[in-house]
């Protein structure tokens, strides 16, 4: 026998736009088969935000999110039922029924803006328009409600699910607008909250489909951080099972598609300023105007870095297009038919750059000796960044400048055209550049490549020499303050030291417990009694192992993989890349204390990131989130997820381990049985000291 949910909502949510009414009802099954068909409805009534409503023409739009393969079955009905005193007239002071067609527009939208991994949105507008009112300011006017009738059919699939739902309206004579950016789409009411949905009534709609012999294979799992406004698309195989769950951020990956001014830039640093905002810098970038249908760049100009401040309103950071806010010296702004249109200089030039101030004044660009950014920190109510002198055709390090930003000032408004945020700060203006200080050593190696601002009063700064990861550090709280080294003796014995290090002592200074542990970037962050490490495997890996210390220089061990990045972009054109590289942590951008990534590809040819299709896609960044990562220390969290597999490091560097890999190890990540263990042997077990053990990513307990 089914049951249903018959789910009476008591209130509804106002979020960022105005809608007149809000789903009240959902009868919905709590029970399937697998290849059966349920039926269905979705009621909506005014939600009484307004006493302002008037009669509209209007296509009714539904929408409902299954797991793929899914579909509908029959005919999917809409009904407005009238109250007798309605003002309506003619056939609208009776109950009306239109039959609903599905609409590509409205499908593509909702994919497109509202995606959850594994499921699909059907999605339907009425065959025809009809008149209705909700809101009017006598209750008495309206119409009573509008419901929608389905049914679907189920396929191989079984687990437990969670269905979505959206109700909305076009206005009539705005129909062919559907899904694009001027659509007329002004009523949005649906099961879940996220960007641009009037009213929410979070509900639960789970349903377990089994087997007609009730049985079913591994459920589906939903978990706490897929929430539709944070667009997240798991990434299912880029963990190993039970452990640290990886998303794409489809979100800030929309965000940061871009077609006019700054369209892609690689380095991506951010610092997270007092009063909410973030800092980003970008080391060689894109500016110009990008073809949107084939997203191919052509005409752009190649600063060699640029910066931008992302804005936070009373503490709450900004995430639309707004809320960017390049921070650009644009050569032409005004007129499309001229060249250079939105080209922008070098945010920070070298003092050695080649060209003229009569060529830097026409657009040109210094592409010899050129700065490209490291970390930032905030010092005595100012920003500090670090800036690396490079030698950009042979990718060599001329030394550190750190640059001082104010943040005080006016935001100008309508500095180039209205509309756009962006401006040059000057003096008296928020990030004005307040001074440079060029050359304030001559490192080889760029420490502060990354930072780690401590507790006890220093300053980290990280690097890697070759793929070996290496510290230095502050005296104090400020970057001119003196500079220390970490580096090994030739006994053997660390120490820090003001001389800057020899090439032999760096080899030797690794801060891994491990010299096979290396890596690119390495980023270090505290939680708990423990300093954590990210770092991308060498050679452009596409893994990422996280470590941890009990001290910020180190020795980090406990090596674990925490994901896997994808092998191909989403993008047009060529999904291929040819390096993967920056994998780039972004603390400031976290919301629940999961790890955010940021990752560059470029192309195989340096000229297909101009006129290819898809172009505007390589040299930019993609955004990963990395959820549940304390499990791969056996620090779980409350989602029912077990600890996560450990690597079973072989002492070189190389991860032999696999998801089938049933060793046992403690939850160290110390193989303590080194064969595969069938669980229901007692004998293989008994040799277990009492315990908790993990045997193929899964915990168990030895008594």
């Amino acid at each position: 026998m089914k049951k249903y949910i018959w789910l009476f909502i008591l209130a509804a949510v106002s979020l960022l736009v105005v809608s007149c009414y809000r789903i009240s009802l959902i009868v919905q099954p709590h029970e399937a088969k697998t290849n059966s068909v349920f039926n269905g409805k979705v009621v909506v009534k005014r939600d009484g935000g307004s006493n302002n409503g008037a009669t509209q023409k209007v296509y009714g739009l539904f929408g409902i999110c299954v797991p793929t393969g899914w579909l509908t079955e029959g005919d999917v009905v809409m009904t407005q039922v009238p109250k007798s005193t309605t003002v309506l007239g003619g056939e609208y002071k009776n109950t009306i029924k239109r039959k609903m067609k599905p609409s590509t527009d409205y499908a593509n939208l909702l994919n497109r803006d509202y995606p959850k991994g594994g499921y699909t949105w059907l999605a339907f507008v009425t065959e025809n328009y009809f008149e209705s009112l909700f809101n009017a300011e006598n209750e008495a006017d309206e119409v009573d409600s509008i419901y929608v009738e389905y049914a679907i059919r189920t396929n191989d699939k079984t687990g437990t699910f969670y269905l979505d739902y959206m109700t909305g309206q076009i206005d009539h004579d705005k129909l062919s607008t559907l899904g694009s950016k001027e659509d007329g789409w002004n009523t949005k009411a649906a099961s879940f909250k996220a960007d641009n949905i009037g009213n929410v009534t979070a509900i639960d709609t789970r349903i377990t489909v089994s087997r007609p012999d009730q049985t079913t294979s591994s459920a589906t799992t939903i978990y706490p951080e897929q929430d539709r406004n944070l667009r997240l698309m798991l990434m299912e195989n880029s963990t190993r099972p039970g452990a640290a769950r990886a998303y794409k951020d489809k979100k800030y990956d929309q965000l940061f598609t871009r077609t006019r001014g700054w369209n892609g830039g690689d380095g991506v640093f951010t610092v997270g300023l007092p009063n909410g905002d973030v800092l980003w810098t970008f080391n060689d970038s894109f500016y110009g105007v990008v073809n949107g249908s084939t997203r191919a760049r052509g005409s752009c100009s190649f600063p060699r870095n640029s910066i931008m401040v992302q804005r936070a309103t009373n503490g709450v950071l900004g995430e639309n297009a707004r809320s960017l806010v390049w921070l650009a010296d644009y050569v032409n702004w005004t007129d499309s038919r001229q060249d250079r249109y939105f080209h922008c200089r070098t945010h920070l030039r070298h003092p050695e750059g080649e060209l003229s101030d009569a060529e830097i004044a026409a657009g040109d660009i210094d592409q010899g000796k050129v700065y490209w950014s490291g970390d930032g920190t905030i010092v005595d109510g100012k920003l500090q960044l670090l800036w690396f002198g490079t030698q950009s055709n042979e990718l060599r390090n001329l030394g550190t400048s750190i640059a001082t930003y104010s943040l005080e000032g006016n935001v100008p408004e309508g500095y180039y055209i209205k509309g756009l945020p962006d401006y040059l700060p000057h003096e008296g203006d928020y990030l004005y550049l307040e001074s440079v200080a060029h050359q304030v050593n001559n490192n080889a190696v760029s420490y502060g490549s990354t930072l780690w601002e401590d507790e006890d009063g220093h300053i980290y700064l990280y690097a890697t020499n070759g793929y070996r990861p290496l510290v230095a550090r502050t005296e104090r709280h400020d970057l001119f303050s003196k500079w220390t080294y970490y580096v090994k003796n030739s006994r053997g014995v660390y120490q820090w030291q003001e001389k800057y290090p020899t090439n032999t002592e760096m080899e030797r200074s690794t801060i891994m417990l491990n010299d096979g542990h290396q890596g690119s970037l390495p980023w270090i962050f505290k939680e708990g009694d423990y300093y954590y490490m990210t770092m991308q495997n060498p050679y452009f890996s596409r893994e990422v192992y996280i470590y941890r210390s009990e001290h910020p220089w180190g020795p980090f061990a406990e090596r674990r993989l925490l994901f896997i990045l994808p092998d191909k972009i989403e993008k047009k054109g060529d999904q291929n890349y040819h390096w993967l590289y920056m994998v780039n942590l972004h603390q400031t951008l976290s919301r629940t204390g999961e790890l955010v990534f940021t990752t560059n590809t470029d192309p195989d040819d340096f000229w297909k990131n101009f006129n290819d299709e898809g172009s505007a896609d390589y040299y930019r960044p993609f955004f990963y989130r990395v959820f549940n990562w304390k499990s791969l220390y056996g620090e779980d969290e409350t989602t029912g997820i077990e600890s996560a597999p450990l690597i079973n490091d072989n002492g070189n560097g190389n991860d032999n381990g696999n998801g089938d890999d049933h060793a046992v190890y403690d939850l160290q990540g110390r193989k303590v049985l080194n064969v595969n263990v069938n669980l229901n042997d007692s004998d293989q077990l008994s040799t277990l000291r009492p315990g908790i053990y993990i045997v193929g990513g899964k915990k168990i307990v030895i008594k």
